[in-house]
């Protein structure tokens, strides 16, 4: 990493940077003891990225999960100790990192010429999370790969005005819009160089948008989200070495799903479960996107209502059909009451599926 890396982005530098790159297991059954050894002597940062090696066919499954924390738990020593706390009791193989911080409503948007007046915000805007990132890279770095969440410029400006606010102005207006859409993906680049030097070993790239409720007309989608989208994920890319596409699916579903996003980049894509109207297998993604994917269980079925074993066999179905390079996963963050020994149940047996 140069010396530009630390400093603050600016739109000149920006638009430059871009046009340059296109409770614990024992809780479990006494069933999910195992022994692998080369598996347990390896860090898991080294079996998730032994993910990433094509020209291998891994003997390791990861898994991970995401949930929100407590409001209380969202900065500072209690965000880091929640974080931890949950990444070890799971057993999961990657630490991502929440972002609990709103973008500031320091405009009243009302017309589209207004999106030209949100701010771009400087680094020190974002040093709840960055503190946050410093305490589980100090903490973790040596045992796991540190993935924060970066939310894209769309999810982050539905945050300051609201969504039928949002596509009413990109129908009227979407060069306007697309003024402020650049000051919010500025501001996203200055939390990436921060976190990136912070120790981030990679991101959590989310998109959203392209939904068939949102913007489903594909030129404006390329104008308003995608050419932003594409511009701060090139450049993150360019930064660090492992990132998750989270192509999201919690706003609905997609459709030209393979015309969106077959050319985003992300070493690894978190999926959702259908797109263009049918079920998505980590198989038909895996295909798509030609490279290691993330997902398969639904965050709201047996995952979330299920008992542990039946947990054990839906995972065991899913992983038979699956493509040799994955991360088990959800489609998208899990509640947070899902019951904690479900989650151990879905990693222990990604775990040992390959033993």
């Amino acid at each position: 990493m140069n010396d530009a890396t630390a400093q603050p982005i600016n739109r000149r530098g920006f638009i430059r940077t871009a046009a340059l790159t296109a409770a614990s297991a024992a809780a479990l059954p006494n069933s999910f003891a195992y022994v692998r050894s080369a598996s347990l002597a390896k860090s898991k940062r080294d079996l998730v990225m032994q993910v990433l090696d094509a020209s291998g066919k891994p003997n390791y499954v990861p898994a991970a999960f995401f949930q929100h924390f407590p409001a209380g738990q969202h900065t500072g020593d209690a965000a880091i100790k929640a974080h931890l706390d949950y990444f070890r009791a799971t057993g999961m193989d990657l630490l991502k990192v929440q972002f609990e911080q709103r973008y500031p409503k320091t405009v009243d948007v009302k017309t589209p010429a207004d999106w030209a007046k949100i701010p771009v915000l400087k680094e020190d805007w974002f040093e709840p999370t960055l503190y946050v990132i410093r305490g589980l890279v100090k903490a973790a770095k040596p045992e796991a790969l540190v993935i924060p969440t970066m939310y894209s410029h769309y999810q982050m400006a539905n945050m300051v005005v609201p969504k039928e606010t949002l596509l009413r102005h990109v129908q009227e207006d979407p060069e306007a819009v697309s003024r402020g859409m650049e000051n919010i993906a500025l501001s996203i680049m200055n939390y990436v160089r921060a976190a990136t030097r912070a120790g981030a070993d990679g991101f959590y790239t989310c998109s959203q948008g392209g939904e068939t409720s949102a913007v489903a007309d594909r030129a404006l989608f390329n104008r308003v989200i995608k050419s932003f989208d594409m511009l701060v994920q090139k450049e993150v890319a360019q930064l660090t070495p492992v990132n998750i596409l989270h192509v999201c699916d919690y706003e609905g579903a997609y459709g030209e799903f393979n015309a969106r996003f077959a050319d985003y980049p992300g070493q690894i894509v978190s999926v959702p479960l259908a797109a263009e109207g049918k079920p998505l297998s980590l198989r038909q993604a895996a295909d798509l996107f030609k490279r290691p994917v993330m997902g398969g269980l639904d965050r709201h079925g047996v995952l979330s209502t299920g008992s542990p074993a039946e947990v054990v066999r839906a995972t065991e179905q899913l992983l038979k059909d699956a493509p040799s390079h994955l991360v088990l996963g959800a489609n998208c963050t899990v509640r947070p009451d899902i019951p904690l020994q479900n989650l151990q149940a879905a990693i222990q047996t990604a775990h040992r599926f390959r033993a």
